[in-house]
């Protein structure tokens, strides 16, 4: 019990300070760091969100999402999947 808490407080922790380091730094985008990661395989999720865009009546959307998400900042992004995270092993552990 003691150690599921620690950890809780620290991921909580280390969820603020990238949340606040993102507002530092505001350059590092996701679709940015996953261009210097694989930059071929980020052509061809743009070649299936056309598809999907080309295919469907509301592909827009599915652009619009897409596109939003890879705007968002690296650490702001990874702030809030570890509060996420945190809440899941708040609610699901014994």
């Amino acid at each position: 019990m003691i150690i599921k808490t620690k950890l809780q407080i620290h991921l909580i922790f280390l969820s603020f300070l990238l949340i606040l380091l993102s507002t530092i730094l505001d350059e590092l985008s996701l679709g940015k760091a996953w261009f210097y990661l694989h930059a071929n395989s980020l052509v061809g999720v743009q070649s299936i969100s056309e598809e999907i865009n080309n295919t469907f009546r509301l592909g827009i959307f599915f652009n619009f999402i897409l596109i939003s998400i890879l705007n968002t900042n690296l650490l702001f992004f990874l702030g809030v999947t570890i509060i996420l995270v945190s809440l899941f092993l708040f609610l699901y552990t014994i």
